[in-house]
Parts: structure tokens; sequence; C-alpha cells
């Protein structure tokens, strides 16, 4: 597809595609100033036809050593919260724009790097506030002082040029968590080749090979593996690394002598105390899985270690082994299912140099199957536990490791107060529930809650974290008494989500929450209205959404957001104390007014199992009351209850905006949008959702034909319908099981579910453990049958080239349209040159506009 073939849809979605881009916001450290960057709109088809390497999973451009496709933002601007001063800091005179922003865990300065116009060179730069006598309103400065910028050059004492970041496997640089002014920096490492190992004429046959008596390994459909020897040896040159350590204030650079000569790593953590670091390091490839899986070795580094250090003991070199993990290739499909290996290895933020890791005490296995564990007590029904492995710090030895909490199901996740008390999460997948547990520096467990996961109107919402205090670079859950903590949630109800902070306090054996803040709106029926916290709302914090950003240091200063039907999402700075009266920080303005008085309904109905559905949505502006065409958009979800599947979700009182992927702009051309209707699958019990995930799919779309027909608002011969990704694979199915539309739009789906054999979406059997659920759930097995539906809907198809996500490769669409074409149907495929899952040029969606408003034009009102 040359520029000149590429499309452009009418003026007003060409308006409503291309809107202003929002700038990103990044609160300082100490949460006193907003940095606010901003990145230019859509990219140029340019961007993405550049040279990009697809190595093990990722995806990067071998000329920068950083990630392909980076947006950079080219205006920098500091706000100070509490006054609203302003000032624009100049970027660097060769500066095409800047990138990964990061504060210092303490201290009123961040860094970044800068790309050079023109080179594929980026420098990194420091950003600090400083304040002196002279300092006032005038001149750039205020009295609260005045942005600069300085570069830090990353030059060894002994050498002459300056290194170069390696960005290709994450941020190139990290502050150590013990709040001084050293920053660990990933770099090429010394005297690299200029250039990538050449392609060889051949690399030969590519061996894999299973062994006899191995262990079963099945896996997922991923994309961009290695397949050959010059792969590994791509993969060893762009991604190997030394490590500096440069001192942000001196200058010093030094050279993390661990990692001379250079590494593969994997991951990189600090402890506390700033001695050590947590390194995982990639030893062994594979052919089979992504490059988080592959082999590793964990270890931990002395940043103490002084040059006349060696070997001579277990921690030869300032290196201390903690284990080597293989390959981690036979996790079984089941979502909780785990490595069988110890995994999440992590520095204990309370604590200066103790590690902690999970491992599975069952092998790994999916919950749902029997294990007995111990002998009697809690570990009889242990299949997961913590534990905790400190440092000698005079041996530089390990210690034994401490069991730190044992588990009936599956570890997912730890958070720590700064007092040491933590909050530990575990899951159990074949019924979708979790547990929440308080864990006493002392060892011993208390239960939070116990709940399902997908019912929405009783979660409680989740511990509030804050980085900052003692520990600076850690997260910690927020505690304004040792026994209590804030939790933060969405507030879901049937009348929508009314999101809220609470106190939950559990000094006593009953575990009690108070509510200190939630979203202002009260809605309509809503029996606690009369129950506002602080008092009678103001007219401006009516008919409105609010989220809690953050909760200051002062436990009573909060930053909330703020938006309407209208308005776009604005910022706020209040207390909880004096919630009337707040200062706005940021006021940005509509978009797209273009979308201004097309009307937002939250409306619920239900399917003829009596589940309840729920939907956006919109009517157009000056709607006279006729029937209209109308665009059905959806994304089926999987459930185990019947009840939750039925929730409401959102309100009704977010802003009204459009992204590239939404179809809400179909409204400005006259269109009803059911957006995001809810199509429910599911499996109560021993039933699995998917083995009737047509009947259901069929049942959920008539419900909401049915329902804007019955508001008069439908002309049901002019019903489209679509979606992306597993909504494309869902508006596939509808064509083929049903007359309710006349058109389909599909965009990057899978149709062929023997090409995912091995689980797809929340699906986690074989299709050897279910063959006829993945051949019936396969549209390319129903297109005799669509093509004899009592109405034939035409398929529009788009895929993007370059897509990387799994399962669906390009070649889904292009089989399926090749069976469409088979049989007649009426319909086109269009594939998007460079893109990926998630389209990004302006060409590109431009012209998925275009495709999408061409297809849809004969319904046009």
């Amino acid at each position: 597809m040359s520029l000149s073939s590429y499309k452009e849809p009418s003026d007003v979605l060409k308006r409503l595609f291309l809107p202003p881009k929002d700038p990103s916001l990044t609160l300082s450290s100490d949460y006193q100033w907003l940095v606010i960057t901003q990145e230019p709109p859509l990219p140029s088809i340019e961007l993405l036809a550049k040279p990009e390497e697809k190595l093990a999973g990722e995806r990067f451009d071998p000329t920068l050593f950083a990630p392909s496709r980076l947006d950079y933002a080219t205006s920098l601007v500091l706000q100070h919260l509490a006054t609203g001063f302003q000032q624009l800091v100049e970027l660097p005179t060769n500066s095409e724009g800047i990138r990964y922003i990061r504060f210092h865990p303490t201290k009123a300065y961040f860094v970044f790097v800068s790309k050079v116009q023109n080179e594929a060179v980026l420098e990194l730069y420091k950003c600090m506030l400083t304040v002196s006598d002279g300092d006032d309103n005038g001149g750039g400065g205020s009295a609260i002082g005045k942005w600069t910028l300085q570069k830090l050059p990353l030059l060894l004492n002994s050498e002459a040029d300056e290194r170069r970041m390696n960005f290709v496997y994450g941020c190139a640089y990290q502050f150590l968590e013990d709040g001084s002014d050293r920053l660990l920096v990933k770099v090429v490492p010394k005297d690299w080749p200029i250039m990538p190992p050449k392609e060889p004429m051949s690399t030969g046959p590519a061996i894999q090979v299973v062994n006899k008596d191995a262990r079963k390994a099945p896996g997922r459909t991923y994309q961009d593996l290695l397949k050959n020897e010059y792969d590994e040896a791509k993969l060893k040159y762009f991604f190997t690394t030394e490590l500096l350590c440069i001192n942000t204030d001196t200058l010093d650079v030094q050279l993390v002598k661990q990692s001379e000569g250079g590494c593969l790593l994997q991951s990189l953590q600090s402890s506390p105390c700033g001695r050590f670091l947590l390194a995982q390091l990639t030893t062994q490839f594979s052919y089979s899985v992504p490059l988080k899986r592959f082999g590793k070795d964990v270890q931990i580094w002395d940043l103490e270690l002084k040059e006349e250090d060696g070997g001579g003991s277990s921690s030869g070199g300032g290196v201390i082994d903690v284990v080597s993990l293989p390959v981690d290739d036979e996790i079984p499909l089941s979502y909780d299912a785990c490595s069988r290996h110890p995994r999440s290895f992590h520095f204990h933020p309370c604590l200066d140099h103790t590690i902690i890791f999970a491992k599975a005490t069952d092998g790994g296995i999916s919950l749902s199957e029997q294990f007995v564990g111990g002998e009697g007590g809690e570990e009889a029904d242990e299949r997961d536990a913590l534990y905790c492995q400190a440092i000698n710090e005079t041996t530089l030895t390990l210690e034994c490791p401490v069991k730190l909490v044992s588990l009936q199901w599956r570890y997912a996740d730890i958070d720590f107060c700064e007092s040491g008390l933590g909050a530990v999460d575990e899951f159990r997948w074949n019924d979708r529930m979790e547990r929440k547990w308080i864990l006493e520096v002392s060892g011993k467990k208390r239960l939070l809650w116990e709940r399902s996961w997908e019912d929405r109107y009783s979660a409680p919402g989740e511990p509030l974290t804050r980085r900052g205090g003692a520990r600076g670079g850690y997260s910690f859950i927020v505690q304004p008494t040792p026994t209590s903590l804030y939790l933060k949630g969405a507030g879901a109800s049937p009348l929508g989500d009314r999101p809220f902070l609470d106190l939950l306090d559990f000094s006593k054996e009953e575990v009690k929450t108070s509510r200190l803040w939630r979203c202002a709106a009260p809605l309509e029926g809503d029996l606690d209205a009369s129950k506002e916290v602080n008092g009678v709302l103001p007219a401006e914090r009516k008919d409105v959404y609010e989220t809690l950003v953050c909760l200051f240091m002062d436990n009573d200063s909060v930053l909330i957001s703020r938006e309407s039907k209208t308005t776009p999402r604005n910022y706020f700075l209040t207390k909880l104390s004096d919630i009337e009266t707040e200062v706005q920080v940021i006021d940005f303005q509509h978009p797209q007014p273009d979308l201004l008085g097309i009307t937002k309904e939250l409306v619920q109905y239900k399917r003829d199992d009596g589940v309840e559905l729920t939907a956006n949505l919109y009517i157009p502006a000056n709607y006279d009351g006729t029937p209209r065409p109308t665009l059905f958009w959806a994304y089926p979800r999987e459930y185990k209850n019947a009840k939750a599947a039925g929730q409401v979700k959102g309100s009704k009182h977010r802003f009204v905006s459009a992204h590239w992927a939404s179809p809400i702009h179909w409204a400005a051309k006259g269109w009803v949008i059911m957006d995001d209707f809810s199509l429910p699958v599911v499996g109560e019990g021993d039933a699995q959702p998917n083995d009737t995930f047509i009947e259901q799919m069929i049942s959920g779309a008539t419900a909401a034909v049915e329902y804007v027909k019955s508001r008069g608002l439908c002309d049901s011969a002019k019903c489209a319908v679509g979606g992306h990704s597993y909504g494309s694979f869902m508006t596939a199915h509808l064509l083929s099981h049903t007359s309710l539309f006349a058109a389909g739009i599909g965009r990057s789906g899978a149709f062929n579910r023997t090409l995912t054999p091995m689980s797809f979406q929340s699906e986690d059997r074989s299709i050897w453990e279910a063959p006829d659920t993945y051949i019936t759930m396969s549209p390319l097995m129903h297109v005799k049958k669509y093509s004899n539906q009592e109405r034939v809907g035409k398929l529009l198809l788009i895929h993007g080239e370059a897509d990387e996500n799994t399962g669906t490769f390009p070649m889904q669409s292009e089989r399926y349209f090749a069976a469409l074409k088979a049989f007649g149907i009426e319909s086109r495929l269009c594939i998007l040159p460079h893109e990926r899952h998630s389209y990004r040029a302006k060409e590109s969606i431009l012209h998925m506009a275009w495709e999408q408003e061409e297809w849809l034009r004969s319904m046009d009102p």
C-alpha cells in the first residue's frame, strides 16, 4: 500500500479520529510538583516502517537499542500544585523529544532521556529544582525555586567516549532505593561491535528435541520466538549490557564490577540499604517460550565490592548465588498453575538485606487437581508458600530460607506497610475466588476477606499504597495507625460506579470500615444519597464522576480527578477534612466538540434466561424520535457466576469521548450506538462457560437488539455489529448464527481455534481436552451456515500486518476471508502495513475509519 493509496474519511470523522493528544502527567515523589509533557498526535507511518527486530517475544529498534515506535514529548512544564506556578523548561537544543521521566525517591529532581535530532542517540539529563535568595516571580524563577537541566555524562574515567544506554528490555536506569543520588544505568559493553552479527547464508537445520520421559510442556501460541542460532546470536548482541553507577550529584561514574564484560540482565532491584542488587540473568535460551521464561541465574551483587576483592568464597567477585533456574516451559495451562521452581524474587522492603520468594509446594499443578500436603495442621492443605532469606553481611552468604506464610491457594502478590505488616493475596481460578490476609510482623496471618473477584458490588477495594517516607524508593500500604489502613475502590453498584476511600480498622476481632470520601454525584434511587460524607454537595460536584488519584503525606490532602459527560477529566486539590474547599490544578478543554449534544445512558435489560445485561447507549444530537441505524460493539467475557455477569459496570457520568478503537464516532453521523453491550459467557459450578458460547452470544445479542427496538431507537433493517480482537471473533459468530445484522466489522480477530490449540482467552483447556468446544467456537467451521442465513450480513475484516498478540496472527483473517470468498459471502479484507494488534499510525487509523465509513455508508441516516 503506497501513501497515495491510503484513504481518509469524511471531515467529521477525520476531526474525531485526530483529536489533540492529552498531555501526560507525572507527580513528583514529594507530591509537590506536577510534570506536564506534551507528545505529538498520531505518528506517521514512517515511524512504524523503521527497521524493527523481533526476538524472544520482544520488539525493538536495532539502531537505537530501545523499544520500537517510541513517542517523545516535545514540551516540558513543571507546575507547583499548591500555588499553581508553572515553569516551561527549555529542552536541550539538539533534542527531538524526551522520555522515561524518573523522579528521585525523596529529592526534588528527576532524570529523563533526550532523543538527539536525526541521530540514533539517547542522552541522559537531570532536571533539578534550585532555590536561591534572588528567586522571585519574575525572570523564570519563583519564590519556590527554578527548574534547570544538567546533562549526565556516562563517561568512565579511563574511557574517551560516553557509553551508550540500552533500553531494549525496559528503562535503562533506576535509582538505588536507599535515598542516595546513585543511579544504575544499563549500557552497551565496552568495545562492543558496532554492527550486529551478519546473517549467514544458512544457519543450517533448526533442531528442537523432546527427550524420552520428558515432563509435559504445553505452550501457548506465542509470537516472535527465537527460531535458530542466528537469532540467538542477535539476542546476545542486543540484550547484553554492562551496568554503570552514576552519582547524579558529583557525576562520578563507576562500573558495577559484577557486570564487567556484559551479561543478559532480565531484572534488577536494589536492597533498601542500597548495598545489594538482586539480579536475574538469562542463561538458557528457548525456541518455545518468550524471554521472561528463559533459564536464568538469580544472584545478589554486593556494590561494596572493592577492586582487590576476588574469588575464594561462595561470594567470589561480590556475587552470591541464590538459585539457577531452567527454562520454564513446563507450566500447565490452568490459570492457577505456576512454575514448579522458586519464583517472584524481590527484596523485603522493610528489611535492609532480605529477599522474598514464592515456591509452589504442590509442584505448580492446577488447584483443581487433588494434592496431599504435609502431615496435619495448616500445611496439610498448603499449595504455595512465601519464604524469606537473609543475607549474612559478614560472610556474604545466604541464611537458610524461613517460611513467611503458608497458602492454600496460589500466591498472587504481597504489599507491605513500613511497620513490616504485610497484605498477602492468593487466588483460585476455577471458581474465581480470592483471599486477602493481613500478615503480622510475628508471622501470624489474619483473614481480611474471601470473595469472588467477579462480584464487583461486594468489592471492598484495595489497600492504598504510596511511595515516600523513610524508605522512599518503595511503595508501602498507607497506615494512619498500626491497626488500620486505607482502602480505595470503584464503588460498583446497580446504579453505577461511585469510587470511594475507606478506612479499614482491624484492631478488634471484627473488622470495620468507615467511609472517608466518595465520588460526589448521588445516583438516582441511591438510598444512601442523603448520607453524604462531609456535608451537602455544591452544584459543581453533581452529575460528575470522580476518582481519588492520591493521598498526600499528611493523610488529609488529596488529588482527585473529575469529569462529566461534557467536560473532560480535570484535577483538583482538596482535603478530606474540608471537601468543599478545592483548587483546580488542570483545566483541559473538550478535545472532540463534534460529540457535544450526544446523549449517553447506562441501560439495563435481560436476556431470555434472566441474566441481567448492561450497555452504554449513545443517542445522536438533535435526535428526532425516529428509528436510526444502530451500531452494536462488544467484547465477550467469561464468568462463573450469573449474578456477577449481570452487574452494572461504569458510570453514566463519564466523559463522552471517542478513542480510535471506539464506535462512538458514528453517533456524530446520526447513528445510535450500543457500546460495550454485555455478552457474558456463564458457566456455573462444574459447567465450562465456553461449552455454550454460541448459544449465549445469540441470546445476549438478541436481547440487545430487542431492547433498542423496544425504545423505538433502532431500525432493525440497519443494524451493524463489530468489535476488536475477541470482539471480532464474536462478530463472525453473530453473523454466522443469526440474521440480526446487515453488516459486521471485525478487526484483528482469530477465527480458527485449532490454530490456538493450547488455550485462548479464559479457556484453559487444550483442544485435546475439549475438541468439540474448539471446533464449535471456530467461525471458520461455520462459514457454510453463515452463507445460508435468512439475511447474510456482509463482513469487513481489518488486520495489522505485524500483529504481535498471542493467537491473532494476520493469517487468521486471511484464511477466514478465503473461506468467505469460497462461499460468495460479501466481504472485504484490509491488511494495514506495519500495524500491530493496536493501530498507531495516522494514515492507518484514518484509512481504517474510511473503510468502516464506506462499509456502513448504505445504512447512513
